[in-house]
């Protein structure tokens, strides 16, 4: 997949929202990081499934990020990886990207980004295993499956 045609399409085409909006916890009303820095609405590309929230292209990959404050199920987890990668795929074929995708993929990545302010130690204790559990179920369809706190993901993404 020509990764620079799509990032250029997804620049001219998608919805860019401030990260604080992206991040909103609308049940809490707080963003889990707060920033103006732009960034994709992927949930905009297909309303009817769970999606990540934004997207990112960095390094020749895809990243998907999900941001999460509340609870987090491992069936959350599992229907944002998978059906970003599909609502993804589906929609830049649907735009002319014709490539196939072939699997294991090291092209995406994949962040679940929890509240470390609004964390147990227990809660996070239970999530980095989820997320660890999860790496090795989903290894041959990211590159990287990393569950991170917004401390981290403000370090990773430089905001």
């Amino acid at each position: 997949m020509r990764i620079s045609d799509v990032e250029m399409f997804f620049n001219n085409n998608v919805d860019k929202k401030q990260l604080s909006e992206i991040s909103f916890d609308k049940e809490n009303n707080i963003s889990l990081i707060n920033s103006n820095n732009l960034c994709f609405d992927f949930d905009k590309i297909n309303e009817e499934i769970k999606t990540s929230d934004t997207l990112y292209f960095k390094n020749g990959k895809i990243i998907f990020v999900e941001f999460k404050r509340g609870k987090i199920k491992d069936i959350d987890f599992r229907l944002k990886a998978t059906e970003s990668i599909i609502s993804f795929y589906n929609y830049t074929f649907k735009n002319g990207f014709r490539e196939n995708l072939c699997f294991p993929s090291d092209l995406f990545q994949i962040y679940i980004v929890y509240d470390r302010n609004n964390s147990s130690p227990t809660r996070t204790q239970a999530i980095v295993t989820s997320g660890r559990k999860l790496e090795k179920e989903y290894k041959h369809f990211f590159s990287k499956y990393q569950v991170i706190d917004n401390d981290k993901f403000k370090r990773i993404f430089r905001i």
